[in-house]
């Protein structure tokens, strides 16, 4: 299923699963799906596009939620039209990272979500200051599993 859902007063395309095809009108830091399996990828995230500002253009993120869920129940709500903001309030949308590296002790990781500093949710541009201040306040970033010490950007999840 793909559908467009306006939520928390922003408006995507919301998938339930990675069938999507990339084109000239997507715009996309790396396909999450040429380095996972769309089986492992459905247990986490859940790819969303975002009109950009230029006519006919998307954005291909991926909504992760900061809190352990079922994110098949939100697919159940997105499909009958029967979800609300509240179940949208503690997801965030990311970029997959293919090779995340740790400037302090090297280790590799070979894939993450990471939040793009600029993130924008259409209509709603003080959502990413929630989101952020969300993250922040919870501590909800990644550290590297070996060292310890933070990533030079805001990691949510580390395959």
């Amino acid at each position: 299923m793909d559908k467009l859902i306006i939520t928390e007063n922003t408006e995507f395309i919301y998938w339930d699963n990675f069938d999507y095809q990339i084109n000239d009108s997507i715009l996309v830091s790396n396909n999450a799906k040429k380095y996972r399996s769309s089986d492992e990828l459905l247990k986490i995230c859940r790819p969303v596009f975002t009109i950009h500002y230029k006519k006919g253009i998307f954005m291909l993120d991926y909504l992760f939620w900061i809190d352990n869920i079922n994110i098949c129940d939100i697919d159940y709500k997105v499909k009958n039209n029967t979800f609300q903001d509240i179940d949208f309030e503690r997801s965030v949308k990311t970029y997959f990272v293919d090779h995340l590296r740790c400037f302090t002790c090297g280790k590799v990781y070979k894939g993450a979500l990471s939040v793009d500093p600029a993130m924008v949710y259409p209509n709603n541009f003080g959502l990413r200051d929630k989101k952020l201040k969300m993250i922040n306040e919870e501590d909800k970033t990644i550290r590297c599993h070996q060292c310890g010490n933070s990533f030079t950007s805001k990691v949510l999840h580390v395959f």
